[in-house]
Parts: structure tokens; C-alpha cells; sequence
């Protein structure tokens, strides 16, 4: 039997101010506990003092009208929860599809808009918190994983452990991605198949820098390491400063091999000298496997290197001569740790195709693809939740409850 009225009030001590009662088995008679229409809110729910005038109902666009609303000045305004399954549910257009097995604390839904925006005048807009896993995840099918746009900020700032080193002078401190840190890498790009990191820009691609700077200018660490072959398309120069304060370019000496040089000066004595390898230099060529170019500084029939080792050559005078005179001599040793590709190796197969780094056409996803991505999403689900857990609380106040009320 229902029953009308203009208003319902409840009163006296009792815990509740209205409940549903379910059966013995606390299991609950009713579809809905309640069904409330209003104008403007159709459950308005407060916690604590309900007529506080510093109370924090914000009459605004979005919760001047609402189905339900609550506030609270000390408490929580509004809370849901759920042992098993999402515990506040949002959605926003008719029947977005959302797949079935998730389990969160809330939930947003959507087919075009926003699942769930956070927004802060002055503070974080969305703040993730965890322990011992991620805080905040993003997963997508065709989209960007993560995007984010700052006016006048960086774009995304990643810190591990507590904030890195700040740039050294005239480098920018602002970037569309900045990662820092004391003791672990700044960022860390890999690939299997293509650039772990790549930077492109009308300017400067990639900058490094070194903040250490040692005597006369030379840096004791370095601006950039790198553990493997190293492939330039374009010039290889140095900047060297010059008097007047400015920096100019000198460019490399290129070979089809690879190869080392040293240089040095010896003496001959009555047309012969011996001549000694670096003995650091010795260990990075191939044994024996390396050029000697002479030059006298003097008057003399000409020289020739004569009987050449791993560790050391001799130095003769042709024709027998016997001078006593200065040379400088220059060294080129095959490199011994690295093969290369070969005299003027072609490089088409070292450098990724025109067009093949470019961002795959973005296509509509089709139905089986669609299902393979929800699939994997309620798999990953499955797999993450914990074992059901005892339900230690009862989803519905026991009798008992209201009896003790009314008794008190």
C-alpha cells in the first residue's frame, strides 16, 4: 500500500531518518529504496550541522541542479563504496560502451566526452596516489596514451627520488617533457625497431650539456656518451673559440675505414732511428697493422720506415745515408675493436626508410579490434583484483540496528 503526503519529516532518536527494510535472510524487498523528483535536486543529503551558513554547498552550473548532492562542512560531502565492484559510477551521453569487469573506486563514462575531468583554480586539477603501484595509468586504442598541454609550464614533469640538477646558464628550464633526477636517469627512451629517442626541431634536435667544467674550458664529463655506432647524416664539426669571443667551425677529416693516428718527433743518429709505439696506443690498433708517414726537418737523401712490429719501427735514411737529423713522424693503425661495414658501405638498411617513422594513419577501429582491446582490459582486470574478499560488513543495516534505536 503507498501512501502521499506534501512532505515527510522524521524524528525522535531513532539511527535512521527512513529505511528499507529487507528480509530475514537481509536480503531487501524493494527494486529502489527510494525514488525522489525534484525541481532542482532530487536527494539533497548533508552531513553534521545541515544549517551552517559557511556550509559548503556551492550553488554553481553543476550542482544547482543535480539528482543528488550532498555537503558536509567537516565530513565527507558525498561517498561511495563497494566491496567488489566500482564504487561511484559518472556518466555523461546516452549509452556509452563501457566494458564490463571494471573495478574502481569511481568510474567515468563516456562515448565522446571526458570519462572524468578534475579541475583546480589554484591546485592540481587530478592527483594518483599509490604505494607500491602506479599512480596514475593510461591506456588507449588509437589515441595518445598521455597528453598534456601547459601555457606557459612544461608540458609534462617527470621527477624520480628528488629533483636533478638545474640547467646551466643559457639553457632553457621549460619543455614540453622535463625529467629530473639526483641519482637516476633524467629520461630513458628504447625501441625495437626504430630511434629510442628522437628529437627533431627547426634549430637544434638534440642538445646535451655538461655542467662540469674544468680548465681552460674542457668539460671533465661529458655532454654525450654514446655505447655503439655512431651514424651522422649531416657535418661533423667542432665549435673552437677564437679571440674575439666568438666560436668557429672546424670540420672532421672522414675515411671509408676505420682507423687511429698518433703523431710524434724522433732524431736520427747516422741515418737511423727507432721509434717506439704509445704502448696505450698500441693496444687499440690491429698488431702490426698500421701506416707510417715521415717528414725531415732537415736536409737528408730522404727516410723510410724499415722493419716494422706490434711495439715499435725503425727509421733509415735511403740510400744509405747518414745524417743526424729531426723527423716528425704520423701514425695510422687499423682500429682493432669494431669491424665496420666495409669500404664505403652503403648505409640505406642503417637508416629508416623516407616516411617510415611517420605516425600510422588514424583509421576507425573495427568491431574485432574493438573486442580484442576490451577483452584485454577485462582480463587485465580480472587478473589484477584480489581474491573475492569476506564481506565483513552487511551490505544493508541489520534489524537489529533499528531495534537498538528505538530502545535508546
Amino acid at each position: 500500500m503507498g501512501s502521499s503526503d506534501d512532505s515527510f519529516r522524521a524524528t525522535g532518536p531513532g539511527l535512521f531518518g527512513f529505511l528499507a527494510e529487507s528480509d530475514d535472510d537481509n536480503i531487501p524487498r524493494k527494486a529502489f529504496g527510494s525514488v525522489a523528483y525534484a525541481l532542482n535536486v532530487g536527494v539533497l543529503g548533508f552531513s553534521g550541522v545541515a544549517a551552517d551558513p559557511e556550509g559548503p554547498i556551492q550553488q554553481n552550473s553543476y550542482s544547482g541542479r543535480a539528482g543528488v548532492e550532498g555537503g558536509s562542512v567537516e565530513f565527507t560531502g558525498a561517498a561511495g563504496v563497494s566491496l567488489n565492484r566500482v564504487g561511484v559510477y559518472g556518466q555523461v551521453e546516452d549509452s556509452p560502451p563501457v566494458p564490463a569487469g571494471f573495478r574502481a573506486g569511481v568510474l567515468g563514462a563516456a562515448s565522446t566526452q571526458p570519462g572524468v575531468i578534475g579541475f583546480s583554480r589554484d591546485g592540481d586539477g587530478i592527483q594518483g596516489a599509490s604505494f607500491t603501484s602506479t599512480a596514475v595509468r593510461a591506456v588507449s586504442f588509437f589515441g595518445p596514451g598521455v597528453q598534456s598541454i601547459s601555457g606557459a609550464r612544461n608540458g609534462v614533469t617527470g621527477i624520480s627520488g628528488t629533483q636533478g640538477p638545474t640547467p646551466v646558464a643559457n639553457l632553457p628550464t621549460t619543455a614540453g617533457v622535463l625529467g629530473s633526477s639526483d641519482t637516476q636517469a633524467g629520461v630513458i627512451g628504447t625501441s625495437n625497431t626504430t630511434a629510442g629517442v628522437l628529437g627533431f626541431s627547426n634549430n637544434v634536435g638534440v642538445l646535451g650539456s655538461s655542467n662540469n667544467i674544468g680548465v681552460f674550458g674542457v668539460s671533465t664529463n661529458f655532454a654525450g656518451v654514446f655505447q655503439g655506432n655512431l651514424l651522422v647524416t649531416g657535418t661533423k664539426s667542432a665549435a673552437v673559440p677564437f679571440p674575439d669571443g666568438s666560436q668557429r667551425a672546424l670540420y672532421c677529416i672522414e675515411s671509408p675505414e676505420l682507423w687511429f693516428e698518433d703523431f710524434g718527433t724522433a732524431k736520427l743518429k747516422r741515418g737511423r732511428a727507432g721509434v717506439r709505439l704509445d704502448a696505450d696506443f698500441a693496444k687499440v690498433i690491429k698488431r702490426g697493422d698500421y701506416h707510417v708517414f715521415l717528414t725531415p726537418k732537415g736536409d737528408c737523401r730522404g727516410l723510410f720506415a724499415y722493419r716494422k712490429s706490434a711495439a715499435s719501427f725503425e727509421v733509415r735514411e735511403l740510400m744509405g745515408g747518414k745524417s743526424s737529423i729531426a723527423f716528425s713522424y704520423r701514425i695510422v693503425g687499423r682500429r682493432k675493436d669494431i669491424t665496420g661495414h666495409g669500404r664505403f658501405a652503403k648505409i640505406d638498411t642503417l637508416l629508416p626508410a623516407p616516411g617510415a617513422t611517420r605516425a600510422p594513419r588514424q583509421r576507425k577501429p573495427t568491431a574485432a579490434a574493438l573486442r580484442a582491446f576490451v577483452g584485454g582490459l577485462e582480463q587485465e582486470a580480472r587478473e589484477r583484483a584480489p581474491k573475492r574478499a569476506r564481506q565483513v560488513g552487511r551490505s544493508r543495516p541489520p534489524k537489529r540496528w533499528s531495534q537498538r534505536a528505538a530502545k535508546q
